[in-house]
């Protein structure tokens, strides 16, 4: 099993990769939008992104059905090997010029990820896992925080695009901002999550944030040393997310 896996990481690895140098190459050029809406912004960019990830993964493994944020391919979702793909994590952030977005791509087993790949492309960082193999940022060992106490924590809350959930979050916000060391919005859940496997980050809250944008995360943390709680929403692939470092005591998400 852990040869099929560190096929599939490999693959992973040289997908976010690619996507990765391509998204440098577009850096600064004028950018196609096809949707603008008030908490989002779709760009061709996305697509584009994600129609070369696909390639090189059904290149590979052309029985295997891709999820992703631009739409899958195949019986996703009916068992079977199953790639979560988000092209861009953090397309509003790559669009206003913020460098801090990435490329996260995860592989679904029967309903349970294992493998995960995080790519940051402007910090040439890559962040992967397989299921049992542990946690790596560019070939090394890592692991969540150590930290213990609220009051030490930093806690990344991000924000979601309808109003309830918007609301939710200022809740949360109010809540911690006296609780913790530091709160943080950066705009990338991928990366959040990828934070907190190297002990970055202390803990990430969402209350409403797609599969593709944390299921690279969820195997990083978890072979990491961290937790990670998901509450599904009413809305296909939608969740409520919860992760930290499996040491602070978090009581209100």
């Amino acid at each position: 099993m852990s040869q099929t896996l560190e096929l599939l990481l490999e693959t992973a690895r040289e997908a976010a990769l690619a996507a990765g140098a391509f998204l440098r190459e577009q850096s600064g050029r004028e950018l196609v939008v096809n949707e603008a809406h008030h908490h989002d912004l779709k760009i061709q960019l996305d697509v584009d992104s994600q129609q070369l990830i696909t390639r090189i993964i059904l290149q590979a493994f052309p029985d295997h059905s891709i999820l992703g944020e631009e739409g899958g391919e195949g019986s996703a979702g009916r068992g079977g090997y199953e790639w979560i793909l988000d092209p861009i994590d953090g397309t509003v952030n790559l669009a206003y010029g913020i460098p801090h977005y990435c490329v996260s791509i995860a592989v679904r087993l029967d309903g349970e990820i294992v493998v995960g790949v995080v790519y940051d492309p402007n910090r040439n960082e890559l962040f992967e896992a397989f299921r049992g193999g542990g946690a790596k940022l560019n070939g090394r060992s890592i692991r969540v925080s150590s930290r213990t106490e609220m009051g030490e924590a930093i806690v990344a809350l991000g924000f979601s695009k309808n109003a309830d959930s918007i609301e939710k979050c200022l809740e949360l916000y109010a809540h911690y901002a006296h609780r913790v060391r530091k709160l943080r919005a950066m705009g990338s859940a991928a990366l959040d999550m990828a934070y907190i496997a190297a002990g970055r980050l202390d803990a990430y809250i969402e209350q409403g944030v797609k599969i593709w944008d944390i299921a690279a995360g969820i195997i990083l943390i978890e072979e990491a040393g961290g937790k990670v709680d998901l509450l599904p929403r009413s809305e296909p692939h939608h969740f409520h997310t919860c992760a930290w470092n499996g040491r602070i005591d978090f009581l209100q998400r």
